[in-house]
């Protein structure tokens, strides 16, 4: 998988940002100038001043990292200014450290060495601190702009959890719907098929049983295997069945390998509802409900059809409810612009079109 920034956690992003900025302040800003300040020896004598800058690290990690969260990071300003002399007089004393450390390291060059005891790092009544105020004014500031950079990544992940939970409460409730609503209307034609004391009646409660514990406990995650949801609505279509006489009026064809595809549990569920709620009228003579699901290595595409009532007050009823508006939801928050869901109302037929596209998991 190619190497992308959006994949990584705001800690790693925090640690680049921190690596990037050490290396800079560090080793690169250093060595530039050096290599612009010597004319002899450049390279020896920039090693030297690029040492120096590394000892100093310490303190300038200390400010980014203890000293601002504890005061700027926590609203703290007034402490912030009273420390801030402290923090200054820390950071002159590790600078003296640092210098006197590396004038008695035998590997830097003694050009450089002599160079820097002009600095009298161990003579606290020159000012070392003041002669280098504008770069450590620079430095401190780019810290500031590090620790800043940090928060921004930190918030940005809090603010993206925050949504991904909103989104999974929003999800849970519209799955939620799904539920008591396939089963209140399960139950319903149960009840109808008891008071004409059915011999199906038995049968429709076997196949009940195992469709709840397909979708109370199977669907609990996020995603399915295809083939499960395939399944379950060859069940779903067999208990249908024995409400009606004729058994061959639901025709559901599979094209594709469906085979390792995981979707959101019980998406077609409504979608296959709605079909079976608007097809099975009384006034409709010729029953038929057809369903397709199409499987390719792009895309999956599930299409429901089936004739309109022609009773004019049932006819002019929108298809509505828990049905297609869960689907669009759900849809829109678990795929975004990865699907489309077309629905036709012509020609005495209604026809639901739903495509999602496979490539972006």
């Amino acid at each position: 998988m190619p190497f992308s920034i959006t994949n990584l956690s705001y800690k790693q992003k925090g640690n680049i940002a921190e690596l990037c900025y050490l290396f800079v302040i560090g080793i690169l800003s250093p060595l530039a100038v050096g290599l612009q300040t010597w004319s002899q020896n450049t390279i020896p004598n920039s090693i030297g001043y690029v040492t120096i800058t590394v000892l100093q690290l310490p303190v300038i990690i200390l400010f980014y990292r203890v000293y601002l969260p504890q005061t700027v990071g926590k609203g703290h300003y007034w402490q912030f200014a009273l420390l801030l002399p402290v923090y200054i007089l820390l950071y002159d004393l590790n600078g003296r450290l640092a210098i006197g450390a590396v004038m008695a390291m035998p590997f830097i060059i003694e050009s450089y060495r002599q160079a820097i005891s002009g600095a009298h790092p161990w003579d606290f009544t020159k000012g070392y601190f003041n002669e280098n105020i504008g770069y450590t004014v620079l430095v401190l500031l780019a810290g500031t702009a590090l620790y800043i950079i940090k928060l921004l990544f930190e918030n940005q992940h809090r603010l993206a959890t925050l949504q991904s939970e909103k989104l999974k409460l929003e999800l849970n409730q519209l799955k939620s719907q799904v539920h008591p609503h396939f089963f209140f209307n399960t139950i319903n034609n149960m009840y109808s098929l008891s008071v004409q004391n059915s011999p199906k009646t038995p049968v429709m409660i076997k196949d009940l049983s195992a469709i709840m514990r397909y979708v109370l406990y199977d669907t609990a995650g996020e995603k399915v295997l295809l083939q499960q949801e395939v399944d379950f609505i060859r069940s779903y279509i067999s208990l249908e069945n024995l409400r009606h006489t004729q058994t061959d009026v639901i025709d559901f064809v599979v094209q594709g390998d469906t085979e390792g595809i995981k979707i959101a549990p019980l998406l077609f569920l409504p979608l296959i509802e709605n079909t079976f709620k608007h097809a099975m009228h009384e006034d409709i003579t010729n029953k038929w409900v057809k369903l397709v699901l199409v499987v390719d290595e792009d895309e999956l595409v599930f299409q429901t059809s089936n004739p309109k009532t022609t009773n004019k007050q049932n006819a002019e009823k929108t298809p509505s409810g828990i049905g297609l508006e869960n689907v669009r939801k759900r849809l829109s928050l678990l795929y975004g612009n990865n699907h489309e869901l077309l629905i036709h109302n012509e020609d005495g037929i209604f026809t639901v079109n739903l495509t999602i596209s496979l490539k972006h998991d």
